[in-house]
């Protein structure tokens, strides 16, 4: 499914009948399946995202429109009940607007808002540059605290890469976009697309289809991943040209170069959090949140 194609003229004849007074209206970014704008609701910045549900099937597509239709409300309710539910810092609040169903150019369209952050996301951030040892830390407490959350209600994100990290503009970082978490006490919410998550940021027991072992510590794998790749600039398994069979041996089979190995000053403390992080079976990652926050 594509990102809608709405202009910031669009945008504000869809927006004539809400209740709420809205001004700056700004485009921001797409990406995925959601384009992102940004706008004052009653003279405070938030974010608009907007998903289109028109003509979802795609060529030789088995499955109906009519379910993914489904299966993409059913993701963006869920993703409104974790922001309404998880009260911290380091995971996106729920804006002013909630999930909205609108008719337009004969088209459908969700939306809905969202806190706006002032910052960077970690994708951007590290295309300058790797970050010290002490963002790094900074970026292991705050999404941790989050995965920590998460699992607090039963949730497992399921899609912690650097897109969906914003680093704010006092240093700390916060989880993004929890529209495909995986909710361990009910239906799975994967039957209309085949794979789920961003292929070079998912864990072992993603990358087998074991639905039934995720927990929180695969949100810590791919934190592992990401801290990793916050240190040295490059992912610990994936390289240019790679193809997917290969990429998969060396995830399954633990192939990464050291870290000490690419960043010579690096805190042997440090070092073996990450190599923990990363390792192949669950159980031998941190047992908690907190235990791994105390570290």
């Amino acid at each position: 499914m594509k990102s809608p194609n709405l202009s910031v003229e669009d945008v504000k004849k869809i927006l004539e009948s809400c209740r709420d007074a809205i001004s700056d209206l700004e485009f921001l970014n797409k990406g995925g399946q959601k384009q992102v704008f940004k706008c004052k609701i009653n003279n405070k910045y938030y974010t608009l995202k907007f998903l289109e549900l028109t003509d979802l099937k795609e060529p030789g597509d088995v499955n109906d429109t009519q379910d993914i239709q489904s299966e993409i409300l059913a993701r963006a309710t869920r993703e409104i009940d974790i922001m309404r539910k998880c009260n911290t810092p380091t995971l996106v609040k729920l804006g002013p607007i909630g999930m909205t169903l609108v008719n337009y150019d004969e088209k459908k369209f969700l939306y809905f808002s969202e806190e706006f952050i002032e910052g960077h996301d970690l994708f951007q951030v590290l295309s300058k540059g790797p970050l010290s040892q002490s963002e790094v830390i900074q970026l292991g407490v705050d999404i941790t605290t989050a995965i920590d959350h998460l699992w607090s209600i039963g949730m497992v994100h399921r899609d912690i890469k650097p897109k969906n990290i914003m680093r704010k503009i006092d240093g700390t970082f916060v989880l993004l976009d929890t529209g495909i978490a995986f909710d361990t006490q009910g239906k799975a919410l994967t039957q209309a697309f085949h794979i789920i998550g961003t292929k070079i940021y998912m864990s072992p027991e993603q990358l087998a289809n074991i639905k039934t072992s995720l927990d929180f510590r695969s949100d810590l794998y791919l934190l592992g991943v990401v801290l990793y790749e916050s240190l040295t600039g490059r992912h610990p398994f994936f390289t240019p040209h790679m193809n997917s069979v290969q990429l998969v041996s060396k995830i399954l089979n633990n192939e990464y170069i050291p870290l000490s190995q690419l960043y010579k000053g690096v805190h042997p403390k440090l070092e073996r959090l990450v190599n923990r992080l990363l390792s192949v079976q669950p159980h031998l990652r941190y047992r908690s949140c907190k235990s791994l926050i105390q570290q």
